[in-house]
């Protein structure tokens, strides 16, 4: 048994030895502002047009939500002081890739992607001595296109990329005390409020656009 694991290990690290490696850096639009780290792997066969690559991400939300209604819904029914709000994102992502279109000014790509993204929406109600997060961590999946134009002989490339991302409900919680589950049977409410309750006065993800610019570059 031993001995089969490390044939696997070593043919494997063989593969990925031979793969060609990038490194990927882009930011704009991402829901709100978003930047994006990413290692990509791809085969360097002409013909075998796919690629794998692990991603993460750091999203700032410039709204995130009914600041009252999650008070009420996490914390207590107090009101007043001048509110502060932002949400944020921390994003995990590993992307399968497909090069639709190769040609020498440009290649088109195709990603489908399974995420994992923990957020926190962020609540300060200024003067009136209130601040709390509100956090969950869905999975989700998504789908996009890249277009890669080389730059010069470097081997690097500009990258033009978009997409749509689609998260599942996720359990929300706030300083551990009440918290909300999508299937509604295991809650520790805050009076009679329910998930639908919490979920509309706060914005995690559920559906999310992008549209950014970067570059990516061989590394080694």
């Amino acid at each position: 048994m031993k001995k089969t694991l490390l044939f696997i290990l070593l043919i494997s690290s063989v593969s990925l030895y031979s793969l060609d490696t990038y490194h990927e850096i882009t930011a704009g639009y991402y829901g709100d502002l978003g930047a994006t780290m990413a290692l990509r792997f791809e085969n360097p066969v002409a013909d075998f047009p796919f690629f794998l690559q692990a991603r993460g991400g750091y999203i700032y939300q410039f709204d995130s939500g009914n600041a009252t209604e999650a008070r009420h819904i996490f914390i207590n029914d107090n009101t007043g002081g001048n509110i502060e709000k932002y949400g944020e994102s921390y994003l995990v992502a590993v992307d399968l890739g497909w090069k639709w279109k190769d040609m020498d000014s440009f290649t088109i790509e195709f990603i489908l992607s399974g995420l994992w993204n923990h957020y926190m929406a962020h609540y300060a109600f200024i003067g009136n001595n209130e601040a709390f997060t509100v956090t969950s961590s869905p999975f989700g999946i998504g789908t996009g296109a890249n277009i890669r134009v080389p730059m010069g002989n470097t081997g690097s490339f500009f990258l033009l990329k978009g997409g749509v991302e689609y998260f599942f409900k996720a359990r929300l919680d706030a300083h551990g005390t009440y918290f909300y589950t999508p299937d509604g049977e295991d809650d520790r409410p805050r009076n009679s409020y329910t998930y639908e309750d919490a979920d509309a006065a706060v914005n995690q993800p559920e559906f999310r656009g992008s549209l950014q610019i970067g570059f990516l570059y061989p590394i080694g």
